[in-house]
């Protein structure tokens, strides 16, 4: 899993969804088709952190100065995270031009 990280690390999230509303513990978002999901708190902790500026390590680096949590395990927990929103098309990545 650290190796898909590796190679994704430098690109940055951008929101795609259609709508976003706060539902006690949840977070709602809706994509272009209108489909409906729901983030649990750690999803939404990352999803709040994508403001379409900052690349898939420095959510890393944010997240790991604020929780204490395995490096390995919160690596692969970015990844399944941003894998998933890709597959509901509530995000993409933008690669960086260097």
């Amino acid at each position: 899993m650290n190796e898909v990280y590796t190679l994704i690390k430098e690109y940055i999230p951008i929101k795609d969804t259609l709508r976003e509303k706060e539902n006690g513990e949840f977070l709602i978002l809706a994509n272009k088709s209108s489909d409906i999901y729901y983030l649990n708190d750690m999803a939404r902790v990352m999803y709040s952190l994508i403001d379409n500026k900052i690349s898939i390590d420095d959510i890393y680096t944010k997240i790991k100065q604020e929780y204490e949590v395995n490096d390995n395990e919160l690596k692969a927990d970015i990844v399944d995270f941003i894998r998933d929103l890709q597959w509901k098309k509530l995000i993409r990545l933008k690669e960086v031009i260097k």
